[in-house]
């Protein structure tokens, strides 16, 4: 899967890596986050394999910003069986382009506060992200928004989405409003919590309770 950018500000190119299952801008054929090779040749995975990779829905997190250059850091976070989901908030221009949407306030035109299960909210859901506003409730259960198709959906059709698996974060440290998973031999990743709450930390533990819940 590759996305040619036409954002000055973002790479040319985007490919979603094999290895670690994030959108990233190859350096020698080799991806920055994994050292995978990344071949533009290679088949992408099918949607029923990636689906199986992500995992179910467990809950959502809440608006966080990736800290990262060049690629989009304001995004959504989705905790899942398997992992953590990050989904940028994009907008797509009428030429094509795609942009960042760094906004995490609920806008007063939001058609859809207060109603998480209404038919429109859950299609809009399935739609690739164009500024997904912030959640007022940053641990918002997930089973009632989201599916495996969704989710694979966010992940291939949303360039700088990227998926952290569980099996590779080996501890959580967090520092005010900062969380960082550290995923040796992986990069780590620095998350900085946008909730209005300030419950990251709190809701990635919570996240880790499920996970175990849900392994039994």
């Amino acid at each position: 899967m590759v996305f040619v950018f036409l954002v000055l500000r973002m790479p040319n190119l985007l490919v979603l890596c094999q290895g670690c299952f994030a959108w990233v801008e190859p350096h020698s054929r080799l991806c920055p986050e994994c050292a995978v090779e990344v071949d533009l040749e290679r088949p992408d995975l099918d949607r029923e394999t990636l689906a199986g990779i992500l995992g179910r829905p467990l809950m959502t997190l809440g608006s966080v910003r990736v800290d990262r250059r060049d690629l989009p850091s304001f995004g959504e976070l989705i905790g899942t069986s398997t992992g953590l989901l990050f989904v940028p908030r994009l907008h797509r221009r009428l030429n094509g382009a795609w942009e960042e949407v760094a906004a995490t306030r609920i806008p007063s035109w939001w058609p859809f506060q207060g109603d998480h299960t209404s038919p429109r909210f859950l299609s809009w859901l399935r739609q690739p992200l164009s500024g997904l506003p912030a959640s007022h409730s940053s641990t918002t259960t997930a089973s009632q928004q989201l599916d495996q198709i969704s989710l694979t959906e966010r992940l291939i059709e949303n360039p700088g989405a990227f998926f952290a698996e569980r099996r590779w974060i080996q501890s959580m440290n967090p520092r005010k409003r900062m969380v960082s998973l550290n995923r040796a031999p992986l990069r780590s990743i620095t998350l900085i919590d946008e909730t209005d709450e300030g419950t990251l930390y709190a809701s990635l533990k919570l996240l880790s309770q499920k996970m175990a819940n849900s392994d039994c």
